[in-house]
């Protein structure tokens, strides 16, 4: 897996995030995620754990929306502060 930690990924809505901590569960790979302004220079108070689907060979980005799993991932994806 690559390290995206402090790095931006944009989604194909056009917004961007930056990777505050990542980790792999069952073969999949988890983001937690914090949306960042246009032009990079401030983060937003939007916050959200997103995990990378291979379909096809081509890598698709999702939310996560089932509690129990966000329950889970939380755990594990909080940064160190």
């Amino acid at each position: 897996m690559e390290n995206r930690i402090n790095k931006i990924m944009t989604l194909k809505d056009g917004k961007k995030y930056i990777v505050l901590n990542q980790a792999i569960y069952k073969e999949t790979n988890y983001f937690f995620v914090v949306r960042i302004t246009e032009n990079e220079n401030d983060v937003t108070d939007e916050f959200r754990i997103i995990e990378e689907v291979l379909k096809d060979g081509k890598r698709y980005i999702r939310n996560v929306v089932d509690k129990k799993m966000i329950e889970l991932l939380s755990k594990y994806l909080k940064p160190a502060v």
